[in-house]
């Protein structure tokens, strides 16, 4: 009968340390960055086809939601930064 792995579920074996990825966490803060940058413009509500931008505070966009959206690219853009720095910190100490 095979051994069961059902207490490893529940009581995992300790993790070993992982090194820090600096390609991953540079990829990171440039997407949080960009799609920071999209939200918080205002862009992903505007119409493509006719080029302008909807009126905010109508039903089909009130403005709680308008204001929601743009606080999270704000957020975005935040954690961009953060990542950024992180991703210099490591080159600074590892490399420098």
């Amino acid at each position: 009968m095979p051994e069961s792995n059902i207490l490893k579920v529940f009581n995992p074996p300790s993790s070993q340390p992982v090194a820090p990825c600096i390609p991953c966490t540079a990829i990171q803060s440039i997407v949080c960055i960009g799609g920071g940058i999209f939200f918080a413009s205002g862009l992903i509500f505007k119409d493509f086809k006719t080029g302008k931008m909807p009126k905010f505070g109508t039903k089909q966009h009130p403005m709680w939601f308008v204001k929601t959206v743009k606080g999270g690219g704000i957020c975005l853009v935040g954690l961009g930064a953060y990542r950024g720095g992180e991703v210099v910190t490591s080159i600074l100490n590892n490399y420098i």
